[in-house]
């Protein structure tokens, strides 16, 4: 009977999962004062986490093998590897030139070696257990009943309010969320035209964080989060619009 119902709303359970774990992993970040200097991020792996509980709950080891399955890197995705090294990190770079423009100076992301190795550790695990939860199990959950388009933008409402980045206020969470929105949509085109290669998607998460870290350091305000919603809003209608036939369908990933 639970089987079935979680089945049911496995969106849901997932999602409610997720938060109910973030919300405990958080409380390491009050017992851990300093590991945020080192950009270690607790609640990251709650994504991560939650497909394990669901795993469990449902008895389903196939979504487990999928999920290994997109960790195995396909040959003959150089291209989509490049574009996922380099289209997020000149969004940023793009992001962090408007706001030189409008003087608000750039901050160095300043630190020893030891310091940098330990925050690209961070920055990599954090990744790459979001996106296990993100693109390895909700996105192909999504697609079993949505588009691409429609899918992405749940991903993307979920993942943006996930966050709960109130930085700017109410504004500020809506600007970083469409943000986020627009970065799913581009990530699922990758995704499924990778037929749903993770380390593509972690690179991209990757990317896009330690860009962050690099060019966007302590500028982290409402006037960023406005920039970046429309350079990434811009690049997001330009590939919809040009690849409708990779939005606009049904189920491309099985899981």
């Amino acid at each position: 009977m639970i089987k079935e119902m979680i089945q049911r709303r496995l969106v849901c359970t997932y999602y409610v999962i997720t938060l109910v774990l973030s919300f405990i992993l958080l409380n390491f970040h009050f017992m851990f004062t300093t590991v945020g200097h080192y950009s270690v991020s607790f609640t990251q792996l709650a994504p991560g986490f939650a497909v394990f509980f669901i795993v469990v709950l449902l008895k389903e080891k196939v979504i487990l093998h999928n999920i290994k399955v997109g960790l195995r890197w396909q040959g003959g995705q150089v291209k989509w590897l490049f574009l996922s090294l380099f289209l997020p990190t000149i969004l940023i770079i793009s992001s962090s030139f408007f706001l030189s423009i409008l003087n608000i100076p750039y901050v160095s992301w300043d630190g020893n070696v030891l310091f940098y190795v330990l925050n690209l550790a961070a920055i990599l695990v954090g990744c790459g257990a979001e996106e296990i939860g993100w693109r390895g199990f909700l996105l192909p959950q999504l697609q079993k009943k949505y588009s691409p388009f429609i899918s992405s933008i749940v991903v993307g409402v979920l993942w943006g309010i996930w966050h709960l980045n109130l930085t700017g206020g109410i504004l500020g969470f809506i600007l970083y969320t469409v943000t986020i929105i627009e970065m799913s949509i581009l990530m699922t085109w990758v995704f499924n035209k990778t037929h749903g290669n993770l380390l593509i998607m972690i690179l991209w998460h990757f990317m896009f964080n330690l860009a962050s870290h690099i060019f966007l350091w302590e500028r982290f305000i409402t006037k960023l989060l406005l920039i970046e919603s429309i350079v990434f809003g811009i690049v997001c209608v330009v590939v919809v619009i040009s690849r409708k036939k990779d939005f606009f369908y049904k189920e491309v990933i099985k899981a």
